[in-house]
């Protein structure tokens, strides 16, 4: 009885944790560079007001991933590396910490007549596909999976609906999503971004900020806060470069196409306004 009470509380916990990163906006990226959601005390939503996160950033003398630090040139093992279209990527002091990483160059991308012709087809975790079905008939003898409306090929992936997964249609698809079809996305953003989140810079999200960020804006001589209404009475505040701000300020940056704000501390964060650029 005992061993299936603490069943319970892990599974409802890493349930929670689940649907967290799928249905909140910010928490995939926070959860990601490992920060811990401060819930709600009146349980009215599984989303956080904020976040608190470890120093990312302890020390300019290294790069840092996942908690540990990296001296100049050395590499991070590829087999710690959690997004398999990341590889060999090694620390860089120069100004700013940075990692470099090599370019992955997939068929498909320099290929897009081959798109076309046939269903490419992909294995869990890799990051440009692995085969291709060609022609009408063998085409039509794949399986099918059917999500969130949508028709996939057996060997294509899909992203579900609330969820920050990948999943890979398979022959034996049943609608289940679990870890035999399915892994959790990584943004790499310590990786990618790893000089801007020394500099405190702000995520930038298109659409919603349930996903990877595209971009970081960071803080410039021109930036001012203006001060806006914490209608969450949130005590928690964002740091933007050597600026505070509070839940429901805003900041200006260089470009007039991103809006960026404090929503949910401790980042500031930006969002592409719609249709500004064409």
């Amino acid at each position: 009885m005992f061993k299936f009470f603490v069943f319970l509380i892990i599974y409802g916990a890493n349930r929670v944790r689940a649907d967290m990163a799928g249905e909140c906006d910010l928490a995939a990226f926070y959860l990601e560079l490992g920060c811990t959601p401060s819930l709600r005390a009146d349980n009215s939503s599984i989303c956080p007001d904020s976040f608190t996160c470890p120093d990312l950033h302890p020390d300019p003398k290294f790069c840092y991933y996942r908690g540990k630090s990296y001296k100049n040139g050395e590499a991070i093992p590829q087999n710690v590396i959690l997004n398999p279209c990341t590889i060999a990527c090694g620390c860089s002091i120069g100004t700013v910490p940075r990692f470099d990483c090599a370019a992955v160059d997939c068929v498909e991308a320099m290929d897009p007549d081959m798109q076309k012709q046939c269903v490419l087809t992909y294995e869990l975790d890799s990051c440009c596909s692995t085969g291709s079905v060609c022609g009408k008939d063998a085409i039509a003898n794949l399986n099918t999976c059917d999500v969130d409306g949508k028709i996939y090929k057996e060997g294509e992936t899909f992203e579900p609906e609330n969820t920050h997964k990948s999943c890979l249609c398979t022959s034996g698809w049943n609608g289940t999503l679990d870890s035999s079809i399915c892994s959790d996305i990584n943004c790499g953003v310590e990786i990618h971004y790893q000089d801007r989140i020394y500099r405190k810079c702000a995520p930038v999200f298109s659409g919603d900020m349930k996903g990877c960020p595209i971009d970081f804006e960071c803080p410039s001589s021109s930036s001012k806060v203006f001060k806006g209404l914490n209608v969450r009475g949130v005590n928690e505040v964002c740091t933007f470069g050597n600026m505070t701000l509070g839940v429901g300020d805003e900041v200006t940056i260089d470009d007039n196409c991103t809006k960026c704000s404090c929503t949910v501390p401790p980042f500031v964060t930006c969002a592409l306004k719609l249709g500004c650029r064409g």
